[in-house]
């Protein structure tokens, strides 16, 4: 067994990756306040009086109200919100008054619900006159239906919570993989799941939305009502669409998962990822009820990099035997001898707490994705990225973090979107992201760091950029990038256009949407932070 404090460190680097952001933001206010529409009531703090006549005094906190405090911080710690108030609604109906009121006094707001965005302003906003409509508390009663097949959820509910109902009941949605973090964000952006090889991502296991606009009217949105809108919002964000008020999930029999963590030298590399490749093409196709990723990090513990490989299987059950697609890893005639391996049979509950990582860092992702190709070596491709990240990324950034005493710990994931995966994706329709079974199987890359010295703030996220390009232009010159250059909404960095990874024309259609729902474009304008369209 690892210590403690090397478990925390290695759980918390493993699942960076695996927590979500919300959709919202800060940026500048824009407009000069005058005219019609504008916040004519003067003070920056009269707008969040204003709402106090319109909602419960008890749901809008301002900077006096003992409450403030604790809803300033995030899990992200460069995540720190101090706007005028923050207003917790607990109905839909209150958010229809509430977005109504905003888009009509063009208040800057943005939207809470887990608040995983590890950048600052991503669900966040402290200017002046502004507003943070946290929606922990909206709408969040579980139901499930009488029949079973369906799970309705409000949006600010944490995957803990959805697991906790769930799991006596033996059923289960395709939803979030760590525990703090929320519905919203994860469904809006696509939602990778334990449950994706046989149902694709979160987006496309949802039946129904309902949704405030701009104005305030509520709709509902599925795959015969609204359709436009319900496409839109299977992985187009929801930041210029309107503000998701309860999500209608498809509910699954589940019983206990079978999951193993295997840690591995980092100097064995050159064979596990070959092994990782072959899930992606073979191994996770032919088998839809398996699930993993792969991790590298650097542990001094170790003396270097490690390798973390964890894998899931929805139905195998035999703690004896590993599921066919991992028999490799766990043979040592295939694969080297693990340092750690931990395979056991759990909830998915209590998989997510096992996932779930702390807040109280500052926290960067930054994702690209590549193509597996016929014609181009992939494992030989994957193996120059994991150099990139051993060699160049990760001495420069520990070069940058050696003048003080700083904590620094980057890691480098692969996630598979095999094509079994993309199959599942196109139900109802489709999904935003713009992929096809064709357009695969791609393997995402992405760059996560946690660090402590605001004072690296810069410079980690100026080395995730470059490293990005890096990585870009290697897989440009052997053939792989993927379509578009697709990048998940969920790990992006924030300064990465992910919309213009969804391809030209799914991008022009999700800006033709959000014009039709909200023709004077106000969410465009005053919701802050996250991804426009």
């Amino acid at each position: 067994m690892l210590p403690p404090p090397l478990l925390t460190v290695l759980n918390w680097v493993l699942l960076l990756a695996l927590s979500l952001p919300v959709a919202a933001g800060q940026g500048k206010r824009k407009g000069n306040g005058k005219g019609k529409g504008s916040n004519s009531h003067g003070p920056e703090k009269d707008i969040c009086t204003l709402l106090t006549h319109h909602l419960p005094p008890s749901q809008v906190h301002l900077p006096s109200s003992p409450s403030y405090p604790s809803l300033t911080t995030y899990w992200s710690t460069r995540q720190s919100s101090h706007p005028s108030c923050f207003v917790l609604p607990h109905t839909t109906g209150q958010v229809s008054t509430l977005l109504r009121l905003l888009t009509h006094h063009n208040t800057p707001f943005t939207v809470k619900a887990g608040g995983h965005t590890p950048f600052s302003n991503g669900s966040s906003i402290s200017s002046p006159g502004s507003v943070v409509i946290d929606v922990s508390q909206l709408n969040n009663n579980i139901i499930v239906s009488s029949d079973r097949q369906t799970v309705t959820l409000g949006p600010g509910l944490r995957w803990a919570n959805v697991s906790e109902v769930l799991d006596p009941l033996g059923l289960a949605v395709v939803g979030g993989r760590t525990a703090s973090v929320g519905v919203a964000g994860l469904v809006l952006g696509g939602g990778i799941s334990y449950f994706s090889g046989r149902r694709g991502w979160a987006c496309d296991n949802v039946k129904a939305y309902e949704v405030v606009l701009a104005n305030g009217r509520v709709v509902r949105a599925t795959a015969h009502e609204n359709k436009d809108l319900y496409w839109a919002l299977r992985g187009g964000g929801g930041s210029n669409f309107g503000i998701v008020t309860r999500f209608e999930l498809a509910a699954y029999e589940q019983g206990p998962m079978w999951a193993s963590r295997q840690l591995f030298p980092g100097a064995t590399n050159h064979t596990l990822i070959p092994l990782m490749h072959d899930l992606l093409v073979d191994k996770l196709p032919a088998d839809p009820d398996a699930h993993t990723w792969f991790v590298m990090l650097y542990v001094p513990e170790f003396g270097g990099h490690v390798v973390i490989s964890d894998q899931f299987h929805a139905t195998h059950a035999n703690l004896s035997t590993p599921p066919a697609a991992f028999a490799a890893f766990h043979d040592t005639a295939a694969a080297p001898e693990a340092i750690l391996t931990d395979t056991r049979l759990a909830s998915v509950g209590r998989l997510l707490i096992d996932a779930d990582s702390p807040a109280g860092s500052r926290q960067t992702w930054w994702t690209t994705s590549i193509k597996a190709t016929t014609t181009t070596d992939t494992p030989a491709l994957l193996m120059e990225i994991e150099r990139i990240y051993s060699s160049w990324h990760a001495p420069r950034l520990f070069d940058a973090a050696a003048n003080g005493s700083a904590v620094l710990v980057p890691g480098l994931i692969f996630q598979a979107i095999s094509t079994n995966v993309l199959q599942a994706m196109q139900v109802n329709g489709g999904n935003a992201l713009g992929l096809k079974p064709e357009d695969g199987p791609l393997m995402i890359v992405q760059l996560t760091v946690q660090w402590t010295d605001p004072a690296l703030d810069d410079v980690v996220e100026a080395t995730c950029g470059d490293t990005i390009r890096r990585i870009d232009a290697l897989a440009a010159s052997r053939g792989a990038r993927s379509k578009n250059g697709f990048i998940y909404m969920n790990y992006a960095g924030k300064g990465q256009d992910v919309l213009a990874g969804y391809g030209k024309s799914n991008r022009e259609r999700l800006r033709k949407i959000a014009k039709k729902y909200d023709p004077e474009g106000k969410l465009n304008k005053l919701w802050k932070g996250y991804f426009k369209a």
